[in-house]
């Protein structure tokens, strides 16, 4: 049928149903679908796997900081910690531990092919067999941060776990973190009470805090990040700048 046979009556007639079947079909799909202002937990996490493995590059900056509480004292351990990544393989992991002034570093690199850490503690240089080893040696003296993010930037890393595997996983409102709104999912973490910080916006993770009692000694650990994906990497946060009489 061509249009210019149409009366006008006809021809108003005409659009009038493609529109209308437009808006059906379109009404239909968007019901279909989850509503974005109002994800569930799994679909939020599910995002957030998405986001980190997809990316092209990573960066970020943050701290972990640990409130230790005995029946007889508190105190707080800090750990300051960066990330650099671009894919497919280049990757810097440093974080300190000790007073600002005479902080040890601890740093694991990777360039794909070749794997390096460094600790200050003991001047130690290694070459561990694969970078995921490295990440996992580290995540004790590192409170996890050593493997919390890099395990969601390469998932095909061997890790048991990840931090889309909370038991449990439930929505417990939004709230925000300075100027960041923030989905906010509680559940279970390695047998531990976890609360996941997630960035509506961008679905990266701002914050995780986590509970725990080891040997009549009671932790709560907060972990913060700032931040950014698909950004300029520099070379010298990818640089292994251990020192150089090693």
């Amino acid at each position: 049928m061509r249009l210019k046979s149409l009366g006008c009556r006809e021809l108003l007639g005409f659009l009038v149903c493609i529109t209308l079947v437009a808006f059906l079909t379109k009404t239909r799909a968007t019901a279909d679908e989850p509503k974005p202002a109002d994800p569930s937990a799994s679909e939020i996490l599910d995002r957030m796997a998405k986001v980190y493995s997809n990316c092209k590059s990573y960066r970020d900056s943050g701290v972990v900081k640990t409130l230790f509480i005995t029946r007889k004292s508190k105190w707080t351990n800090e750990k300051p910690f960066t990330t650099a990544f671009v894919r497919p393989n280049q990757f810097r992991f440093e974080f300190k531990q000790g007073p600002s002034d005479k902080a040890d570093r601890y740093i694991i690199w990777s360039n794909g092919k070749d794997v390096r850490t460094w600790w200050d503690l003991g001047r130690r240089l290694k070459k561990p067999e694969s970078l995921d080893y490295a990440l996992g040696v580290a995540m004790g003296v590192s409170a996890r941060s050593s493997k919390t993010i890099p395990s969601l930037l390469m998932p095909e890393m061997d890790f048991e776990t990840r931090l889309t595997d909370i038991d449990g996983a439930k929505r417990t409102g939004n709230a925000k973190l300075g100027e960041v709104d923030c989905f906010r999912i509680d559940g279970i973490y390695a047998e531990d009470p976890i609360t996941v910080w997630i960035d509506r916006e961008t679905y990266l993770v701002r914050q995780i805090d986590e509970k725990r009692v080891v040997n009549g000694v009671q932790t709560e650990r907060t972990t913060t990040y700032d931040p950014s994906i698909d950004g300029p990497i520099t070379d010298k946060m990818l640089a292994f700048d251990a020192p150089v009489d090693i």
